[in-house]
């Protein structure tokens, strides 16, 4: 009797012990917020501290974040004049209250030394858009595993996981233009900006004209129709700023021409942000060294719809390539693509690019290779155009320019008011 007493005794124990540490983790069961959240405080503490390791760090380990860092907090207000920031994109509308950021790939990079937490970015977006984020040129990927750091309506774009140390962060908006607009407003980590070492400029700037197919639809997701089709940072502009190392800018209506769409590429241009304000042109105070025109696909997909003829487009290409000079002055160069997804009115791009003097005058053009004739570019095509087009552009970029500038010229300039403010669908058009 007394061992069966005994052996109750100690199942009982056994129980008690099982029941207690059940107990506990359910009590130390976090809560955790959204990758993105709406929320303004920073993601928990406790996400944000290291594992702890039994062997030491080797030299080539990051710094493990002092027991202090949170004294670091610090918050900066983004805007346009932001001490520090480099805006990506160089095209955007000046604000004082926030950083615009609406162009394929536009965003800003920073250097700061991170003490340990969380970086944390106020954004808004006018609809559903995709961001990505670089630290130290590397591709930095969301909680979930992807590249894609999503934001909707106003919420809190988080980074996890920057190690401590001195870092440069770069944070740019992939979808397009005519698809969703975004503005920052601040951001919040541990840690101090180094404002002194600012991202300088790069000696050249290379501004890409286009539609969709700059913005990179088709580059992923099912070909919806959505802002998860596509990705700015896998099409070309983005791509060959890369890899020739320059600052860019892409202006890029997607859906729209010279000749149709709202406002059009024709009057689009002149702007900072077309869809946000018209009342101020564009300052163009940074002059383009390139500008890569592809421009054209929808003027000629939709030319039945919006009865646009050969000769029409042609005097607005014309018109177009001279304000592109006008704009950005004699040094600028131009390089005019035709053939991405259809016709394009080629002949009568040739045409115009001969009649305003050509090479010879810093007037290339070059006929894009399309391997799906009516679809958009594919990744694989985006590669093979960043490939040709870098290797094009770096053998061409410093020849001398013999004959007279078109933009020293008298002529006087039309701007053609463009389109009749019919918004068009954003998927594919059946080229007629």
């Amino acid at each position: 009797m007394k061992s069966r007493g005994i052996r109750v005794w100690l199942i009982g124990l056994v129980f008690a012990v099982a029941a207690i540490g059940l107990f506990n983790g359910c009590a130390n069961d976090e809560k955790k917020l959204p990758v993105n959240s709406t929320d303004t405080e920073m993601i928990s503490d406790a996400e944000s501290k290291p594992q702890k390791t039994d062997s030491a760090p080797s030299e080539e380990e990051p710094s493990k974040p002092q027991d202090n860092w949170k004294q670091y907090k610090k918050t900066v207000n983004l805007n346009s004049d932001s001490e520090g920031i480099k805006i990506l994109g160089e095209r955007i509308l000046e604000d004082s209250e926030q950083l615009n950021c609406d162009w394929t790939c536009s965003g800003f990079e920073f250097v700061a030394e991170i003490k340990g937490g969380n970086l944390s970015v106020r954004t808004s977006v006018s609809s559903p858009a995709y961001f990505r984020v670089y630290v130290d040129g590397e591709e930095w990927k969301n909680a979930d595993g992807t590249p894609y750091f999503p934001i909707e309506g106003t919420q809190n774009l988080v980074i996890f996981g920057i190690p401590v140390g001195v870092h440069t962060i770069r944070i740019i908006k992939v979808t397009g233009y005519t698809l969703s607009r975004a503005q920052f407003y601040s951001m919040t980590f541990y840690g101090e900006l180094l404002t002194e070492q600012v991202p300088a400029d790069h000696d050249l700037y290379i501004e890409f004209v286009g539609d969709s197919i700059s913005c990179g639809w088709g580059t992923i997701g099912d070909y919806g129709g959505a802002y998860t089709d596509q990705d700015g940072a896998l099409a070309y502009p983005y791509q060959i700023a890369q890899e020739m190392n320059v600052d860019y800018s892409v202006t890029a209506l997607s859906g729209q021409g010279l000749l149709m769409g709202n406002p059009g590429m024709t009057k689009g241009y002149l702007y900072g942000s077309p869809l946000r304000s018209t009342e101020t042109e564009y300052a163009f105070s940074r002059k383009a060294d390139i500008v890569v025109v592809n421009i054209g696909t929808n003027d000629y997909g939709y030319r039945n719809q919006y009865n646009i003829t050969e000769e029409a487009f042609r005097k607005a290409y014309r018109d177009f390539l001279l304000t592109v000079f006008q704009k950005n002055g004699e040094a600028c160069k131009i390089y005019c693509l035709y053939n991405t997804m259809n016709d394009t009115y080629a002949d009568a791009i040739l045409e115009v690019c001969e009649e305003l003097g050509g090479e010879e005058a810093g007037i290339y053009t070059f006929r894009m290779n399309r391997i799906t004739p009516g679809k958009h570019p594919s990744l694989e095509e985006h590669r093979m155009y960043t490939e040709v087009l870098t290797d094009f552009i770096k053998q061409t970029k410093d020849q001398e320019v013999s004959s007279q500038h078109p933009g020293q010229t008298d002529a006087p300039l039309t701007v053609i008011e463009a389109g009749n403010g019919i918004e068009v669908s954003y998927s594919d058009p059946s080229w007629d």
